[in-house]
């Protein structure tokens, strides 16, 4: 009995280590030797820039030539935008094998990656004014995000919506990511920014987002709500929280009825298999309800909080602890 106790024992490890192993990011296929020759529109540029299809920075952005970089893109060839302020949203919905290098780019609108997307890469550095929305897609690597608020410049005149993770997005990576400012009135604009990054989606949550370097800054309501499986995230650097209004907002998924308006500075629940290697709070604002709160989980699935520092206001705020939570907090520095 005992041997074969071992035995099970020995396949459970080697399948999670597998399991492991499995999540790797796939990236997009590159192909530079496709014939751009029917959407060239500017022959003075070099194929994969931007400008050579007719989008240039500080203009008005065609959704004809956008739509003709995203073609251009699915079959191989990476595109380049130059530094610059493009006035559009950028949608990626069903699409694959998208490759865009981003120097020093400023959208004043959002970035929606939606159903069935897939390698999808979005290197460079890139600010975005007002949201980045994924759901149901996977294969997606970004290396330096900025989501922060101009409201003169936003297409809608309005703080940022922060980043949504949503139902059924899986293998997404951040090199680094930077939220600031993120808006959270009663005005209905906001009314499905409940955290300035949201991972959640019922019944088919996020499985491994992978963040290297998170800060969050000046978050109107939640700082970071993370459901899901799997994620791992090296850095998190949270400082100041909940001083918006609950007005007009939508619920989070798998948190019960108008426990969103309980601002939190951190909120996991129902996180599985999970790992934050250093964690800071600080807070120097009056609003939130809590700094930290550890939700339920799979027990014999636990999740990780490797290292914690609680700053200014945050030192005497509440932690909340669900009685069935899976998160164990292993250090205080």
């Amino acid at each position: 009995m005992r041997k074969f106790i071992l035995f099970i024992a020995v396949i459970w490890v080697f399948i999670s280590c597998q399991e492991i192993e499995n999540n790797d990011i796939l990236t997009p296929i590159i192909n530079l030797e496709i014939d751009d020759s029917d959407y060239i529109l500017n022959k003075k540029f070099s194929k994969g820039d931007s400008r050579r299809y007719g989008l240039f920075p500080n203009r008005v952005v065609s959704q004809k030539e956008l739509l003709n970089i995203i073609t251009l893109a699915e079959r191989g060839l990476p595109i380049t935008f130059i530094s610059g302020r493009y006035d559009t949203d950028m949608t990626l919905n069903k699409v694959s094998n998208v490759n865009f290098i981003f120097k020093n780019v400023i959208l004043n609108g959002s970035i929606n990656i939606t159903n069935g997307s897939n390698k999808i890469k979005l290197g460079g550095k890139l600010t975005v004014l007002d949201k980045v929305f994924i759901k149901e897609s996977a294969n997606i690597i970004f290396d330096t995000l900025l989501v922060e608020s101009d409201t003169i410049k936003n297409k809608y005149n309005k703080k940022n919506r922060g980043v949504s993770i949503y139902a059924g997005s899986k293998n997404i990576k951040f090199k680094s990511l930077k939220i600031v400012d993120t808006g959270g009135d009663s005005d209905d604009f906001y009314t499905h920014s409940a955290a300035a990054l949201q991972i959640h989606g019922w019944n088919n949550n996020p499985e491994n987002i992978q963040i290297n370097s998170l800060e969050i800054n000046n978050s109107a309501r939640t700082a970071l709500y993370i459901t899901g499986a799997n994620h791992k995230i090296k850095k998190v650097d949270i400082t100041n929280f909940g001083t918006g209004s609950a007005k007009n907002m939508f619920g989070l998924e798998d948190a019960k009825p108008k426990e969103e308006t309980e601002f939190t500075g951190l909120w996991m629940n129902k996180c599985d298999n999970c790992e934050i290697d250093s964690l800071s709070i600080d807070n120097t604002k009056l609003g939130a309800t809590y700094s930290l709160r550890l939700d339920e989980g799979v027990y014999h699935k636990p999740s990780f909080i490797n290292n914690i520092n609680f700053k200014n206001e945050a030192i005497e705020m509440t932690i909340k602890d669900d009685i069935l939570t899976n998160i164990l907090v292993k250090n205080e520095y």
